[in-house]
């Protein structure tokens, strides 16, 4: 993730479908929301999803950074690096679920063991894939059930 003192674009989203570029997507959020919520930095997010051994996924947060501005510098050849005011690499093993066969029959309750408690997690919005629209709504649904869930325990 970068944060630039202006902005790279005038794209929210780009899918990147060029094996030569290291990424997948090129997101610049404050083509999505106003800069000013990030204290007038300009956002952008670089998606890559690679196995945890993959050289990149191994690579120190300054070495991540020499390799990404290059590609950058040839889609967007105004790009200089001294736009970049900071960056961050965030690494987690697993980001999101691995839709198998028979996949339905895997899905987490929402409901768990101790009452009152309920889970509401990206492995639960299939048949859609990933995506922030699919968790809010799901978000939603588990709210409107906590809403009903309290107001019949306050009835009793």
């Amino acid at each position: 993730m970068l944060e630039l003192d202006r902005s790279l674009s005038e794209t929210y989203w780009l899918n990147v479908n060029d094996p030569s570029f290291p990424f997948v997507g090129v997101i610049e959020h404050t083509n999505f929301e106003p800069t000013a919520t990030y204290g007038g930095r300009h956002i952008v997010y670089l998606s890559k999803y690679l196995p945890e051994t993959d050289e990149l996924y191994q690579m120190t947060s300054e070495q991540v950074l020499d390799y990404c501005v290059p590609p950058l510098q040839r889609m967007f050849p105004q790009f200089s690096r001294n736009w970049i005011q900071r960056h961050h690499v965030w690494r987690a093993r697993y980001s999101q679920p691995i839709v198998v066969r028979q996949y339905s029959k895997l899905i987490p309750a929402e409901e768990t063991p101790l009452q009152g408690l309920y889970i509401a997690t990206m492995a639960q919005i299939y048949p859609e894939d990933r995506g922030t629209n699919y968790a809010i709504r799901q978000g939603r649904q588990i709210g409107s059930r906590v809403a009903t869930a309290l107001e019949l325990s306050s009835r009793r």
